[in-house]
């Protein structure tokens, strides 16, 4: 049981002494992670208003709710929630020294007779017992819950406490039955999904509640307590000083936003707030799981690590001012890297994978990630033969397929995978270079040329309009979904921002997936995305229509500007899409107004939010204005493809990837697994020769054939011989 995926905030103090996470949803306490930040201990934290002879008032689903940071970047919240009953004002934030959360709320009810309460319940993995309830005897009482291997200790001015089972028997349930007063009070609950509740003994006027975290019922209550002694103000103090310690955002930044840098101060605490305290430089995709209430079997959650988003969020604190944070990051990658060279789909925060599917624009980032860092000279070590070696090494054996695209549904030839593993194997032969291992370079660049050749031919049609994907890399496509992730052709440098192919396919881009916003314009993913809630406002359940997504609006500012174009009204759209929260949402409801699903056309939808991949292209977007520079080109590759003359390279065969059709006059390499000669015919054995495989010193070995001289129609007949004797299979290639 999860919260709402769309949340209005999320927190966390600085540094490694408190591991705790908090999020807000609907004006209230929202899903708290501890220890680590793929758990989720607490499930919420609500208040009711009620008096008698009325049903309880829901703060969370009946008050209209208002929210501010405490100060700009420093992720302490408070929420203003108003309706004609009552006005309830919670202040939100941790203690930078404890496993302890604190609410500082004022009360104001309009009748003498309006009482509050509030109930909370912790969050029930699937496949466990559940969890344990407990009302403390002590004066106040106190509040206990077990989940597991954690306890949660609430304190604060209770009149009256109880325990029960959610939706089930808990204090909202019996509010509503006993006709707006409490009128059971349970002492135990368990196991099952638990919820705690108590009466506010306060009837008007400030109070505050402590939420205490341990491994032990003692802790639990200790620190609870404790937080309370040290009082709001206090603690406050301690939680802003914490985070004013951290490196600031550049002012430049601030400068070329369009809220005063309002939102650029929220995105980098929001990307810091995504790493976990125990796995230093694991930064998971965002701290909910999308459509949460919905969601039953935890499989669709984002509080993982996925290496692209860890990838955007590094570069983007390391663009930020925060080079250690992408350092952090860069080591948490290699450590969680495979024998391979490759990296799983996504992983838990101790690296048990999640999902387990190969997405190879997920190995190319590391790379490219390495180089960044590097440039800025932040690298304390050499990564080629510990990491960027390995990677090269997986995608020249596995590429140019993909099995998932990073839209993570389809694989196939992905023009956004392939420009991340293009540019990714020039900067491998970079490195290579530099370590002396100039065989190895050569190859690696023979294959990323070959590649970028091919692009075109790979993943547009006829007409010249990109496609998503494609399937087949002897035959151009000739159907295929619309999408915009080509620009990643430009991001990296591999094509020229006004390049007529790429000005061709915008155009089929803006008339099928661009929708205006009240906030400005933002674009769907690909025509035929089935991921986001339905028509009539029904959360995804495999099955949907796709929603514009604030990513997409930051990629296309960032083309914008390298056009020359000015940029600085999407910047303001990114903004707007943001809302009072500062959270850019993964996706945008882009249909009529469904108040009953909390759907409103321009605001978030209930995927999830915040998604660190969205505050992450915003601040990116920043920085290329600011410095009037495209930070993530890698001008090796720009140099080499879009600078320097016209490349005709070598088409590169190999097992995971067996053309059956070459270009005429140009030549073929062969890319073997092991050592051995390619035996080959241009006239059905009637004649043969053998062409030695080269050892590329890459875990492959490369032959090339002599095609060039061949006649458009003539056919390649060859097998390989091994040094452990013949493969037993011929393969053919025609000519056109």
């Amino acid at each position: 049981m999860w919260g709402p995926g769309r949340k209005m905030a999320f927190g966390a103090a600085p540094g490694p002494r408190s591991k705790l996470w908090y999020t807000l949803a609907d004006g209230t306490l929202s899903e708290v992670f501890f220890p680590t930040l793929d758990r989720v201990a607490l499930h919420e934290l609500r208040f009711f208003a009620s008096a008698g002879g009325a049903p309880p008032v829901d703060d969370a689903g009946d008050g209209k709710h208002r929210i501010t940071w405490l100060a700009p970047g420093v992720p302490a919240f408070t929420v203003d929630s108003t309706h004609h009953e009552y006005r309830l004002t919670k202040e939100i934030f941790s203690d930078p020294d404890e496993n302890a959360l604190l609410i500082a709320a004022t009360f104001t009810p309009e009748l003498p007779d309006v009482r509050l309460y509030m109930q909370s319940s912790a969050h029930w993995q699937p496949g466990s017992e559940g969890n344990f309830g407990q009302v403390l005897e002590t004066h106040p009482p106190a509040l206990l819950m077990r989940q597991q291997d954690v306890w949660i200790c609430i304190v604060g001015p209770f009149a009256r406490a109880t325990v029960g089972y959610y939706r089930t028997s808990d204090l909202q349930i019996d509010l509503h039955d006993g006709d707006g007063y409490l009128t059971n009070a349970y002492e135990r609950a368990g196991p099952g999904n638990v919820a705690v509740g108590a009466e506010i003994g306060i009837r008007a006027g400030s109070f505050q509640i402590a939420i205490g975290f341990a491994h032990t019922r003692a802790d639990a209550e200790e620190v609870a307590r404790e937080l309370l002694q040290k009082g709001s103000s206090n603690v406050r103090h301690s939680f802003e000083r914490a985070w004013r310690s951290l490196p600031d955002l550049p002012p430049a930044l601030s400068k070329v936003s369009g809220d005063e840098g309002m939102l650029a101060h929220a995105s980098l605490a929001v990307l810091r707030c995504l790493e976990d305290k125990s796995h230093a430089g694991a930064f998971v995709a965002s701290p909910a799981a999308p459509w949460g209430e919905s969601n039953h079997n935890g499989n669709q959650v984002y509080h993982l690590v996925w290496p692209r988003d860890l990838c955007r969020i590094a570069t983007a604190l390391l663009d930020a001012g925060d080079p250690a944070a992408a350092l952090r990051a860069f080591r948490h990658l290699q450590s969680r890297q495979r024998a391979d060279g490759a990296w799983f789909q996504n992983w838990f925060m101790d690296g048990t994978p999640h999902w387990t599917s190969t997405e190879l624009d997920q190995v190319a980032l590391p790379i490219l990630l390495a180089w960044r860092l590097g440039v800025a000279g932040c690298l304390d070590h050499d990564p080629y033969p510990v990491m960027v070696r390995p990677a090269a090494q997986f995608l020249i054996r596995e590429g140019p397929l993909t099995q998932l695209d990073r839209w993570e549904d389809l694989g196939g030839l992905s023009p956004s995978t392939l420009a991340a593993c293009i540019a990714a194997l020039i900067v491998a032969a970079e490195f290579a270079h530099e370590a002396g291992e100039h065989v190895a370079a050569s190859h690696l660049r023979a294959v990323a040329d070959y590649w970028n050749d091919r692009v075109e031919t790979w993943c547009s049609l006829p007409t010249g309009q990109y496609v998503r994907l494609a399937g087949d890399p002897d035959h151009r496509p000739t159907t295929g979904a619309i999408a915009s992730e080509f620009l990643e052709l430009v991001r990296y440098g591999l094509r020229r921002p006004k390049d007529e192919r790429i000005l061709r396919s915008l155009q089929g881009v803006d008339s099928t997936l661009k929708v205006g916003l009240p906030a400005g314009p933002s674009w769907r993913r690909y025509v035929g995305d089935l991921y986001g809630e339905h028509d009539d406002g029904s959360p995804w359940d495999g099955s949907g229509r796709g929603r514009p997504w604030p990513v997409l609006t930051g990629e296309r500012a960032r083309h914008f500007f390298s056009m020359g174009l000015p940029a600085a009204e999407l910047v303001r759209s990114l903004e707007g899409f943001a809302g009072p929260g500062l959270m850019l949402p993964e996706q945008v409801w882009d249909g009529p107004d469904i108040p009953s699903s909390g759907l409103y056309f321009g605001k978030p939808t209930g995927s999830v939010s915040p998604l660190g991949w969205g505050h992450s292209e915003y601040l990116e977007l920043l920085v290329t204005i600011a410095l009037a520079g495209f930070p993530d080109i890698v001008l090796p590759a720009r140099r080499r493809y879009t600078e320097g003359p016209q490349h005709e390279p070598a088409f590169v065969w190999s097992h995971k990837h067996q053309i059956t059709r070459l270009t005429a006059g140009r030549r073929l390499r062969v890319q073997l697994p092991r050592p051995g000669a390619v035996h080959y015919s241009f006239d059905d054995w009637k004649t043969f020769a053998e062409a030695d495989a080269t050892d590329t010193t890459l875990g492959v070995w490369v032959a090339e054939v002599p095609t060039n001289k061949m006649t458009p129609g003539s056919e390649l007949v060859w097998t390989a011989h091994y040094v452990t004797g013949w493969e037993g299979k011929n393969y053919s290639i025609t000519v056109e």
